[in-house]
């Protein structure tokens, strides 16, 4: 059964291809993923696309740079846990559909 992961169109110019393996080796995962899969495969890289978009936002403050090390480690952990609790919110909605 094909994957219902659904791929963004590629820029102008790209030829479609990777020479990256590890590119090569989830794309041709990914072809094999059945619907089930592929929504939690789309679930957790939402929750990973969010994570990052969170720590850059969060980095751009002062009040955030002015932290000490260990703190924001704190506070990167802490949106980390986060978003694992919406991921496994989002697992559950599938799993409901």
């Amino acid at each position: 059964m094909p994957s219902a992961y659904k791929w963004r169109p590629l820029p102008a110019g790209a030829l479609g291809r990777s020479s990256n393996p590890e590119t090569i080796r989830r794309n041709e995962h990914r072809a094999n993923l059945t619907p089930l899969e592929t929504a939690f495969e789309r679930a957790r890289a939402n929750r990973g696309n969010r994570l990052k978009q969170r720590r850059v936002f969060a980095r751009s403050f002062p009040d955030y740079l002015a932290l000490a090390d260990d703190i924001k480690a704190e506070v990167d952990q802490e949106m980390v846990v986060e978003e694992n609790e919406v991921l496994e919110q989002e697992q559950r909605a599938i799993l409901a559909d």
